[in-house]
C-alpha cells in the first residue's frame, strides 16, 4: 500500500513537471513569436523609413534641380537687357547677343560638324557622359564636362556653382537629356547656348555680329574660329588674338580630317593665316567700353537667357555724359597733339562703385578697354602702396628713412634726379619720388609681405617678386591705381570695385534678384593714424593751382620711359585716375602734371555740382564711424536734393 501510493507520488510528480514543461514552452513559443513579430514590425519600419528617405531624396533631388533650371526658348526675338543707373534710370536698351534661332534644317551639315570635331568627336557615339565625368561628381573644378551633352545640361542652370552638388545634378541633367532627346536637338542647344565671348551666346548672335551675316553662309575656317573661341573665350578672342585665334581654328580643321568629317586634302586650302572678321556695332548713347563690361558681366552672373534683363549699375548718368562728352575733346585738342592717341578715366566712390569711365578716346570692338584689361607702367602711383604699409609700422610722415644706392635683391635703384641725401624724411622722399626710398622700405619690413599688402589693398595685376614692385616698373591697370588711392577715403579699407549693383529679369519685381551687390566685410589695411599721416604726404604733392572749390588731394607723372601719363587725385566723394599714352607704347609728351591735371581738374568740377563740401578727413571719419562707405550721397539721394536746391 504503501508502495502504490510512493509510485502514485512519482507519476504525480511527474505529470508536474511535463505540464510544467509545456506551460514554459508555451510560454517561450508565445515570447518568440512576439519577438519575431517585434522583428518584422521593426523591419517593415525601417524599410518603409528608408523607402520614405529614398524617395524624398530622389524627390528633393528632382525638384532642386526642375526649380534650378530655365528651359524656356524665346524663338520670337532675342532677349533685351536695360542698363540702369544707380537710380533707376534707363541709361540704355541693348539687344541681348543670344541665339535664339539656330536650325539645323538651314545650317549645312559640313558646319555643324566643324562645332562637333572641336568639342566632341565622338559625339554620336556615346550616351552623353564620360567617366571623367563621373570622376567630376567629387570634386570642385570650375570647368563644364567633357562633352557636348554635359556642356548643354550646365546651361539650363539658372545660377552658377562648381560644387560636387552641382556636378551631380549636371550628370543627372545630361542623361535625362539624352534620354528624351535626340542628338541633333541636344547639338542645336549647344550651337545656340555656348558662350563664345564678349557677351555672345551661341553662333547665330556671333556670327552676326563677327562676320556680318546668318551662320548658315559661315565658312569653314569661320565656324571653326567660333568653335576656337567657345573652347576658351578669353584665348581666343578673333578681335584680340586674331593670329593665335587662326592658329587654333586651323587645328581644328586638321581634326575634321582626322575624325572622317572632311577629306584631308581639303586641309591645307583651308588654313588661314588671320580670321575673315567684318565686325558689326552700334553707337550708343552709352560708352561701348561700358556696354561691353555690362554685357560680359551679366553673361558670367546670368548665363545664356531667353528672358529679358534689368541692370542696375552705379553709374551716375550725369557725370558720365559730362565725361563722355569731355574727355574725348580733351583728348583731340590737348594730348593728340602732344603724341598720345589714347585717354582714359575712372572715377569711382571710396567703397569701390563706379560712377564714370571711359576706356579710351574712342571706341572700336577691337579695342580692349584701358580702365580694367590693360596694363601700364605707373611709376610714382604705385610707390604709395610701399608708403601706406611704412605707416602702418610707424605714423609719423616725418620719420627718417634711408636714401642711398644700396643693393636690394642684385637691384641698385637710381633717383630719378640722380640726388642721394643719405637720410631723408619719408614726406620729403614722397615729394621728390625717389626710388631708393621705398625699395631700402621694403627691404626692411620685407619685400613679400609689401608685394602682399599691394594685393590685399586692390591690386589685381600681377607683380614682380624683386624690386619693381616697389618702384613702379610692373604694369598696372588704371583700376588698380584708383583703388589704392582709394584706402585712405574708405576707412582705410580696399575699396571693392563693382559696375553692378543688382540684375533681374524684367518684370519679375516681386522675385528675388539674380544677383544683388553685398558689400563683403573688409579688413582695415590702414590704421586710423596712417590715414591721416597719409593726407599729409599726398597733400605736400598736390598743386593748388589745380583749384577745385572743395578740399581735394592730387598728383601727376609720366612713366615707361615716356609712354605714359598719369593724374590721380580725390575728394571727399570721388577718386579719380587720368591717363593717356599709345597703345603700342610708343614715347609721347603729354605731362601728368599739366595736361592731365586739366582733364580732371575739369571733370572733377563739373562732377562735384550739387554735392555739399566736405573735408576729406571728416567724410572719412563719417564712414568710420558708419562703418559702411555706401551710406553717402549717392545712396542717400543727397545729390538729387541738393540738384533740386
Amino acid at each position: 500500500m504503501a508502495e502504490e501510493n510512493e509510485n502514485g507520488e512519482d507519476e504525480s510528480n511527474e505529470g508536474g513537471r511535463t505540464a510544467a514543461k509545456a506551460a514554459m514552452k508555451r510560454i517561450a513559443d508565445k515570447e518568440l513569436r512576439e519577438a519575431r513579430r517585434r522583428q518584422r514590425r521593426k523591419r517593415m519600419i525601417l524599410t518603409v523609413l528608408s523607402v520614405s528617405v529614398v524617395f524624398l531624396t530622389i524627390f528633393g533631388l528632382v525638384y532642386s534641380i526642375s526649380s534650378s533650371l530655365d528651359l524656356s526658348r524665346n524663338m520670337v526675338r532675342s532677349p533685351e537687357i536695360r542698363i540702369l543707373g544707380y537710380d533707376g534710370a534707363l541709361l540704355e536698351t541693348i539687344k541681348g547677343r543670344y541665339s535664339q534661332d539656330v536650325s539645323l534644317t538651314t545650317l549645312p551639315e559640313r558646319l555643324q560638324n566643324v562645332f562637333v570635331a572641336a568639342a566632341d568627336p565622338t559625339f554620336f557615339d556615346h550616351f552623353g557622359v564620360s567617366g571623367v565625368d563621373f570622376a567630376r561628381i567629387f570634386s570642385t573644378e570650375g570647368g563644364p564636362g567633357s562633352t557636348i551633352t554635359m556642356k548643354v545640361a550646365r546651361s539650363f542652370f539658372k545660377t552658377k556653382d562648381s560644387g560636387p552638388g552641382r556636378h551631380m545634378q549636371e550628370f543627372i541633367v545630361a542623361l535625362w537629356l539624352e534620354w528624351n532627346f535626340s542628338k541633333k536637338t541636344i547639338l542645336r542647344s549647344y550651337l545656340e547656348r555656348a558662350y563664345v565671348g564678349r557677351g555672345i551666346f551661341g553662333i547665330s548672335a556671333a556670327s552676326r555680329l563677327w562676320y556680318g551675316g546668318p551662320a548658315e553662309r559661315m565658312s569653314l575656317h569661320q565656324a571653326a574660329v567660333l568653335a576656337a573661341a567657345m573652347s576658351d573665350p578669353e584665348t581666343f578672342n578673333p578681335l584680340f588674338y586674331p593670329r593665335e585665334t587662326a592658329e587654333e581654328a586651323n587645328k581644328i580643321i586638321a581634326r575634321m580630317a582626322e575624325y572622317k568629317f572632311l577629306e584631308i586634302n581639303r586641309v591645307s586650302a583651308l588654313t588661314l593665316l588671320e580670321p575673315k572678321l567684318d565686325v558689326q556695332y552700334e553707337e550708343n548713347v552709352l560708352s561701348g567700353y561700358l556696354v561691353d563690361m555690362v554685357l560680359e558681366e551679366v553673361a558670367d552672373l546670368v548665363g545664356y537667357s531667353s528672358r529679358d534683363i534689368d541692370v542696375v549699375t552705379s553709374i551716375d548718368w550725369t557725370i558720365q555724359n559730362m565725361a563722355q562728352e569731355v574727355v574725348p575733346e580733351v583728348a583731340r585738342l590737348r594730348n593728340e597733339p602732344r603724341g598720345a592717341a589714347q585717354t582714359g578715366l575712372l572715377s569711382i566712390s571710396p567703397e569701390g562703385r563706379i560712377r564714370a569711365l571711359i576706356g579710351g578716346s574712342d571706341y572700336s570692338p577691337f579695342q580692349r578697354n584701358r580702365v580694367t584689361e590693360v596694363r601700364r607702367s605707373a611709376g610714382r602711383m604705385m610707390k604709395i602702396a610701399t608708403y601706406y604699409y611704412a605707416l602702418n609700422q610707424n605714423s609719423d610722415p616725418a620719420q627718417w628713412v634711408r636714401d642711398n644706392r644700396m643693393a636690394v635683391g642684385g637691384w641698385r635703384p637710381l633717383n630719378p634726379d640722380h640726388d642721394y641725401k643719405g637720410m631723408i624724411s619719408l614726406r620729403e622722399a614722397f615729394v621728390r619720388d625717389v626710388n631708393t626710398v621705398p625699395t631700402n622700405l621694403a627691404d626692411h619690413y620685407g619685400l613679400l609681405n609689401v608685394r602682399q599688402y599691394a594685393h590685399d589693398i586692390g591690386i589685381k595685376s600681377p607683380l614682380s617678386t624683386d624690386i619693381r614692385t616697389v618702384v613702379g616698373l610692373d604694369p598696372i591697370t588704371i583700376s588698380d591705381v584708383t583703388a589704392i588711392h582709394a584706402l585712405p577715403q574708405n576707412s582705410g579699407k580696399p575699396a571693392q570695385m563693382t559696375l553692378i549693383n543688382r540684375v533681374s529679369y524684367t518684370g519679375a519685381d516681386s522675385s528675388p534678384p539674380v544677383y544683388q551687390r553685398v558689400d563683403a566685410v573688409q579688413e582695415k589695411r590702414l590704421t586710423d593714424e596712417a590715414i591721416q599721416a597719409s593726407y599729409v604726404l599726398f597733400a605736400s604733392v598736390t598743386d593748388p593751382q589745380v583749384r577745385l572749390d572743395r578740399p581735394f588731394a592730387g598728383y601727376g607723372t609720366v612713366a615707361g620711359g615716356r609712354s605714359d601719363a598719369w593724374y590721380v587725385g580725390f575728394s571727399s566723394d570721388l577718386i579719380t585716375t587720368v591717363w593717356a599714352g599709345n597703345d603700342d607704347r610708343s614715347p609721347m609728351e603729354v605731362r601728368g602734371e599739366v595736361e592731365l591735371a586739366s582733364l580732371w581738374r575739369l571733370f572733377m568740377l563739373e562732377a562735384h555740382d550739387g554735392l555739399p563740401i566736405r573735408s576729406m578727413v571728416r567724410a572719412s571719419s563719417e564712414r568710420r564711424r558708419a562703418g559702411d562707405g555706401v551710406k553717402d550721397l549717392w545712396k542717400l539721394g543727397q545729390r538729387e536734393s541738393a540738384n533740386g536746391s
